[in-house]
């Protein structure tokens, strides 16, 4: 029993090394990011031709333009889509960046500048929020759902300075809103002004210039 015990607590102290490693690892690579970051949202398994995943391009080459880095997942989908708008513009080097998780069977995508390859999910969230300045999310599914309720609980708890989420597909959202306002609200369960927590909006000129504004980076003349 106590040879047992001494080994669990072994593996259990080498997995703590591991994530404390990797995240000062990741922490430093990111911090190399040229600073204001933006992190992109979205789900892994759109399509390049689907609507959303042409905006994300369109967006990411756009902060880019105006000198904002792109941060996402680093795997297909959204993140691929947003990775590879950033290197439109001069080639985006040095302006993009992808932080996975391993075995999770998506790979990185072939835009993807600089990559790194977390064993946590939760390591990876941190990294994602830790360095920036304003949150874009795009439609997804259950991983996209967890970073963008990841992010709200940490504003909505003071965690983390109020900064702009903006969740990009009116139609997409439009459940997410009334759930919110149509029964999170009325019991009690959300507060009213936690609806000012993030924008819902088709508009990527409008989710631009609230990243933009909030980072304080003078426009691209």
């Amino acid at each position: 029993m106590f040879i047992s015990r001494v080994i669990m607590c072994s593996k259990l102290s080498w997995k703590l090394f591991k994530v404390h490693m990797q995240m000062l690892y990741g922490a430093w690579k990111v911090s190399k990011l040229p600073k204001p970051i933006v992190s992109i949202f979205g789900g892994a398994r759109l399509s390049q031709k689907d609507t959303y995943a042409v905006q994300a391009s369109e967006l990411a080459n756009m902060f880019v333009e105006n000198n904002i880095s792109v941060l996402t997942g680093g795997g297909p989908g959204i993140m691929e889509a947003a990775n590879c708008g950033a290197i439109k513009q001069n080639g985006g080097k040095g302006k993009s960046m992808g932080i996975g998780v391993k075995e999770l069977g998506e790979g990185k995508n072939p835009c993807v500048q600089e990559y790194i390859a977390l064993d946590y999910f939760f390591a990876r969230k941190w990294l994602l929020t830790r360095f920036s300045l304003g949150f874009v999310v795009f439609p997804g599914g259950f991983g996209t759902m967890d970073e963008l309720a990841e992010v709200l609980t940490l504003i909505q708890t003071k965690k983390m300075a109020p900064l702009p989420i903006i969740l990009i597909g009116t139609d997409y959202w439009d459940t997410f809103l009334k759930w919110v306002t149509d029964d999170a609200i009325k019991h009690g369960l959300i507060e009213k002004e936690h609806l000012e927590l993030f924008t819902i909006t088709d508009d990527l000129h409008q989710a631009m210039c609230l990243i933009r504004d909030t980072c304080e980076v003078p426009p691209v003349s």
